[in-house]
């Protein structure tokens, strides 16, 4: 699936998702009636056969653009508000669209309210669909039409920032040390597991250049900017009398430890336990190519699952291929 957002449109979600195929194709034909229907109306019989409704007409022609972009970008979480509270407004002028012709003697005045009737219809259900919740029972009934790989109302597409990167004085460069703290760029929206299976990428928990890259806290290379200071040891280990590698020490430096040099198998999770789940895949997920800990899956496809914990799950596809996927998109079986 091709980016989307601010890198371009994607018009899978509307051709694939029966809702808004039918609704954006309707919505389109009640436009084009109303809208010739007011021309003929207002040449037939004055302005006042039509007032509020050209205020209107052009209202509902932003908020059919304005959905049609939020599904294209797949920014639901993003414009759902606006959307809403638009809709809401152009339910009121549709009503009272269908009152001004649907009793007339005219067949443009009927053709108006007709076409304003089926905008009606239209407002309402894009109204409801951009308030449901994300485990509401009106979305599951929508989104069982086909979701055409969107984001659920409630999640933000996937952003990221820059990882912790460790100063020359043990701290985040940027960060308490200099009084910037932590700002809102520097952690993604949906927190994740820093490392899916034990992977240990560029940019995450545990790569290069972050919490536990070469300026690691309690081990590693020991250089400049780590807690052990400067290295004791061939290698840089820090000597068998640092109260960091004291074996009945549970935090930085012993087992376990944030740089712990343990890995575990694709079978396993981080506390060794096997794939104890399975979880069938609601909707179709493609990967984030920022995130090599990420898999894709397609609609329907069995993953198997380490827990049930976290809104990101280990996983492991029936290939063999591991990672960790988002939780709202399986469901256990």
């Amino acid at each position: 699936m091709p980016p989307r957002g601010n890198e371009g449109y994607d018009f899978t979600p509307i051709l694939t998702h029966y809702l808004f195929l039918f609704t954006t194709i309707l919505a389109i034909a009640g436009w084009l009636t109303a809208f010739f229907s007011q021309i003929i109306a207002t040449h037939r019989f004055g302005h006042g056969a039509v007032g509020v409704l050209w205020f209107s007409i052009f209202l509902q022609l932003f908020l059919i653009m304005g959905v049609l972009h939020t599904l294209a970008s797949d920014s639901i979480s993003m414009h759902r508000f606006q959307i809403s509270t638009f809709g809401a407004i152009a339910v009121v002028f549709a009503v009272i669209g269908v009152n001004e012709g649907i009793f007339a003697n005219d067949a443009s005045l009927n053709a108006m309210s007709a076409g304003w009737l089926i905008l009606s219809i239209v407002d309402i259900l894009w109204v409801l669909y951009f308030t449901s919740e994300e485990d509401s029972l009106s979305l599951h009934i929508f989104n069982s039409m086909g979701t055409g790989g969107l984001t659920p109302p409630n999640r933000r597409r996937r952003t990221r920032g820059p990882s912790l990167h460790m100063g020359g004085n043990g701290y985040p460069s940027g960060g308490y040390a200099s009084g910037g703290g932590i700002g809102p760029g520097d952690v993604p929206y949906d927190t994740k597991p820093a490392s899916g299976m034990g992977v240990r990428s560029p940019g995450s928990i545990g790569g290069a250049g972050s919490i536990t890259g070469n300026r690691s806290i309690g081990g590693g290379t020991g250089g400049a900017g780590s807690i052990t200071g400067a290295p004791s040891g061939a290698g840089g280990d820090p000597g068998a009398a640092s109260p960091l590698m004291n074996s009945n020490t549970a935090g930085v430096g012993a087992g376990g430890g944030l740089n712990s040099p343990e890995r575990t198998s694709p079978g396993e999770n981080a506390a060794g336990g096997e794939f104890s789940y399975k979880a069938k895949a609601l909707y179709a997920y493609v990967a984030s190519p920022d995130d090599p800990n990420e898999i894709s899956f397609t609609k329907g496809e069995i993953l198997d699952i380490v827990d049930k914990q976290g809104k990101w799950w280990q996983a492991r596809k029936m290939d063999g291929t591991v990672g960790i996927a988002p939780s709202n998109y399986l469901q256990i079986i």
